[in-house]
């Protein structure tokens, strides 16, 4: 075996030494400084985009603060406006109507109230009129027909309506089945 001849060993020996040191010196001298030059770099730059990371989640923490202070603060005052000024707006319509009632419809106002008295007075007189000379069942007898009139005439109504709903329901299944 060619490799392990003694002859030849020492020179494959010396040479392989040689070339190894020699690789190793340009490696160690050169190439690792720059190496180690620009993993430094890499992780100061790393650190900083971290330590600018966590700032800017900082700031936007801040400002998401601010905005929201701002935004209750806006909401508040807004608030408080609408209601002051729907409180003017109510006392100034209170005041105006008062007064234009006062000053403009008052005889208006006592002539409506007046008719109103009068057609109460001259019901309530009519009634007690009729009811003295009326039978005490016949004027019983009176309000139940008057109080079953109008509760039938309300359910007729609501039949005439039922009966007009399904009328309506008729026509629309007649039209979508065409």
């Amino acid at each position: 075996m060619p490799q392990l001849d003694k002859v030849t060993f020492l020179s494959q020996f010396f040479w392989l030494c040689f070339f190894f040191l020699g690789f190793y010196y340009i490696i160690l001298k050169f190439y690792l400084p720059k190496i180690s030059r620009i993993l430094s770099l890499r992780k100061k730059k790393m650190g900083d985009s971290q330590v600018g990371m966590i700032s800017l989640q900082q700031e936007n923490q801040k400002v998401r603060e601010n905005y929201e202070f701002l935004l209750s603060q806006a909401l508040g005052t807004s608030k408080t406006i609408f209601n002051n000024f729907f409180s003017r707006t109510v006392n100034w319509l209170n005041t105006n109507a008062t007064l234009i009632n006062k000053k403009y419809y008052q005889n208006v106002n006592v002539s409506y109230v007046q008719s109103l008295g009068e057609n109460s007075l001259s019901q309530n007189v009519l009634f007690y009129h009729a009811s003295n000379s009326l039978p005490e069942k016949l004027t019983f007898k009176l309000l139940l027909e008057n109080l079953e009139s109008s509760s039938k005439l309300s359910n007729s109504a609501k039949k005439v309506e039922h009966q007009q709903l399904s009328k309506l329901d008729t026509k629309k299944v007649k039209k979508t089945k065409k």
